[in-house]
C-alpha cells in the first residue's frame, strides 16, 4: 500500500523527533552530571588544599561514583523521551485529522455516535483521553525544561565522616533561618565540604555556590572546643559573630550567629545591620532537599496547576 504527502512526512518527523530528542536528552544528562561532578571535584580539591594534602585519589573517586551515580537510569530516559512521545504522537494527528474533517463537513457526517458500536465508541472516548494525554505530556516536558534552566544544578546529600579521631569532615548544603521573613542564603544552590584538625586547632570550609555561574570560597574557623560528642568553631568579623556545632552523636551541624555589640559603633555595621536581624541560625542539609525545594519555586503557575492534579 502506498503511502500518501502526509504520511511520509510523519514518517520524516518521527525519524527526526527520535533522533532529536535522543540527543537532547543524553546531552542533558551528562551535562546535568559533568556540573555536579566538576563542583564537587572542585569542592574536594579545595578541600585537600587547605589541609595541604597533596593525594587527589579520593576526590578522583569520588568523580567516578557521583558520574556513575548522575547517568544511572540515563539510556531509560532516552528511550522514554525518544519513543514514547512518537505512536502518541501519530494517534494525536489522526484525531485531530479527523476533528478538522468534522469542522468542514460536520462531526456526525463523521463520528455518527448514535449508530457507533460500543466498541467504536470506546475507541473513540480512548482517542479523546489519549488526545489529552498527549497535550499534557507535550505541556509538561516545555515546562519542566523551562524549570530546569532556573535551576540546572543537583546537589548531594549530607554526609559526616567521623572515626573518632583528630580528623572530622562533613559535607553538606546549607540552609539559614532569622529574625526576620527573607532570612534564607543568598545562594541556594550550594554545598561545602568541612574538615576540622583537632592538632591545627582550625575547620577548613571549601564552599561552592551557583547563581548562573559557578564560583567556589575557602574558609577558615579557629576551634574554640573540641570533645568526643561536639566540635565548636567559631567565624568573628567587624560586624558579626556566629558560631557553628557538630554534634559527634547524631551527625548534625548546626550554627547561631549574631551583631556584635560594638557593631553600633561603626558607620559600616550601621549601614549593613541597621534594622536588620538580631538573630539567625544555619543548618547543614540533605542538598537534594535544597535543589528539590528550589525547582517547587521556580516552576510557572501552569506547572503548578498541572501537578497539584496530581498531588504534587
Amino acid at each position: 500500500m502506498s503511502l500518501n504527502t502526509w504520511q511520509r512526512l510523519g514518517i520524516l518527523l518521527s525519524i527526526v523527533w527520535v533522533v532529536g530528542a535522543a540527543i537532547y536528552q543524553r546531552s542533558a544528562d551528562v551535562e546535568r552530571a559533568d556540573n555536579f561532578v566538576k563542583w564537587s571535584y572542585g569542592v574536594c580539591s579545595d578541600s585537600k588544599a587547605l589541609a595541604h594534602d597533596t593525594n587527589l585519589a579520593t576526590c578522583e573517586s569520588e568523580r567516578e561514583e557521583h558520574s556513575v551515580v548522575w547517568m544511572e537510569g540515563s539510556w531509560g530516559n532516552v528511550a522514554l523521551i525518544s519513543l514514547v512521545p512518537v505512536p502518541l504522537g501519530w494517534l494525536a494527528a489522526f484525531i485531530l485529522f479527523y476533528v478538522g474533517r468534522a469542522q468542514v463537513i460536520g462531526f456526525r457526517a463523521i463520528i455518527p455516535w448514535s449508530t457507533l458500536t460500543w466498541p467504536k465508541k470506546v475507541f473513540v472516548v480512548l482517542s479523546m483521553l489519549t488526545s489529552f494525554v498527549v497535550a499534557l505530556f507535550c505541556s509538561l516536558a516545555v515546562l519542566n525544561l523551562y524549570v530546569d534552566k532556573q535551576v540546572p544544578l543537583g546537589l548531594g546529600p549530607m554526609h559526616v565522616m567521623d572515626r573518632g579521631g583528630d580528623i572530622v569532615n562533613v559535607k553538606g548544603t546549607w540552609s539559614r533561618a532569622g529574625s526576620i521573613g527573607d532570612s534564607a542564603m543568598a545562594y541556594p544552590l550550594q554545598t561545602s565540604e568541612i574538615t576540622c584538625f583537632q592538632k591545627e586547632g582550625r575547620c577548613s570550609e571549601a564552599r561552592a555556590s551557583a547563581d548562573g555561574n559557578l564560583f567556589v570560597e575557602l574558609l577558615e574557623y579557629p576551634i574554640d572546643s573540641w570533645s568526643d560528642t561536639t566540635i565548636v568553631f567559631k567565624n568573628d568579623d567587624l560586624c558579626t559573630s556566629e558560631v557553628f556545632t557538630i554534634d559527634r552523636k547524631t551527625k548534625t551541624v548546626n550554627g547561631f550567629g549574631h551583631p556584635e555589640n560594638h557593631a553600633t559603633d561603626s558607620n559600616y555595621c550601621k549601614v549593613s545591620y541597621k534594622g536588620k536581624e538580631k538573630d539567625w541560625s544555619y543548618h547543614l542539609v540533605n542538598g537534594f532537599n535544597v535543589y528539590w525545594e528550589q525547582r517547587q519555586k521556580a516552576r510557572p503557575y501552569l506547572l503548578r496547576m498541572i501537578q497539584s492534579l496530581f498531588g504534587n
